[in-house]
């Protein structure tokens, strides 16, 4: 009986000292935590990816002022930018700028009347009336070009005083343009958009927009 006893104390004995210092069965696990430590990053490493990242997104408030077609008027518009305690950033691209309302009339059939139509819009008091460039088609007179409606449709009344038809359609161009970025982060706040337009008829549809839209 204690024989049998001995032996069966002597069997626990052994297996407890297999399974805890003996058995493999630990080591994965021991690797899989290596493995796991070696793909962890303290706090200090992994900050300057935040950082990049904050700096990637763009400002909230940003804004960006234009088009300009003339360098000077740019200048002109960073100056009060600053006097209103501004950064202004100043940057150039291709884009559309609108030129003003064209008061128009298509259809004239050829060089010979056209001379006639303009010369009967002289005699009305309109003295910049003249014809378009063209390729041996249809002539198009030019019955001038404004900044403001107001102006571009009385235009329209004096010719149609003497019969004629013309049209307002919007004259636009592409060529380089200028932008200028500012962030205005309250309290600032942007000048009365009238200071920035520069001198009559040279800045017109000043639009004022979020950076990335005017990148786009």
């Amino acid at each position: 009986m204690r024989l049998a006893f001995a032996l069966l104390l002597f069997a626990n004995l052994a297996w407890y000292g297999w399974t805890h210092w003996i058995s493999p069965s630990g080591e994965p696990a021991a690797t899989a935590a290596a493995a796991d430590g070696r793909n962890l990053l303290l706090a200090r490493e992994a900050a300057p990816a935040q950082a990049a990242a904050g700096a990637a997104r763009p400002r909230d408030n940003c804004l960006s002022l234009g088009p300009f077609t003339d360098l000077t008027d740019a200048a002109r518009a960073s100056t009060l930018l600053r006097e209103n305690e501004l950064e202004p950033r100043q940057r150039a691209g291709e884009g559309v700028v609108w030129k003003g309302y064209w008061v128009t009339l298509g259809g004239v059939p050829d060089r010979a009347a056209a001379s006639a139509i303009i010369e009967r819009l002289r005699r009305a008091g309109v003295a910049d009336a003249y014809a378009m460039p063209g390729d041996g088609g249809d002539v198009t007179i030019s019955l001038g070009l404004f900044s403001e409606r107001q102006r571009a449709l009385r235009r329209l009344d004096d010719a149609k005083a003497i019969g004629l038809e013309p049209r307002i359609v919007d004259r636009e161009r592409t060529g380089t343009v200028y932008w200028i970025d500012v962030d205005v982060v309250p309290p600032a706040e942007l000048p009365d958009a009238a200071r920035l337009q520069g001198e009559v008829g040279r800045i017109l549809r000043l639009e004022v927009k979020p950076c990335e839209a005017a990148g786009a």
